[in-house]
């Protein structure tokens, strides 16, 4: 199998690596647009609870670390995410 081929996340069959529906299975394929997104969103949340936690109190402060939990778990999730389709779609 040449380099700019990987396997159908359905079928397991060798297709384009820029398809998006595979040609054996009809299956589309899973955009690593969403996993950047996700990441994306995810440091925006963490940056943006850091700015209140540390300059807000009370309640606000409350929100800020939650968003800086929840934009963690999305940043490192996200990625992780990425790693594990990428791996997924080389078949190793």
């Amino acid at each position: 199998m040449s380099r700019d081929r990987v396997h159908c996340v359905d079928c397991r069959e060798p297709i384009p690596s820029d398809a998006r529906i595979c040609p054996h299975c009809e299956t589309v394929q899973p955009s690593p647009l969403l996993d950047v997104g996700v990441v994306v969103a995810g440091v925006f949340a963490f940056v943006f609870g850091a700015i209140l936690a540390l300059m807000t109190l009370g309640t606000t402060r409350m929100l800020g670390l939650g968003l800086i939990v929840v934009g963690f778990g999305l940043a490192v999730g996200g990625y992780t995410r990425h790693i594990d389709r990428q791996a997924g779609r080389r078949g190793r």
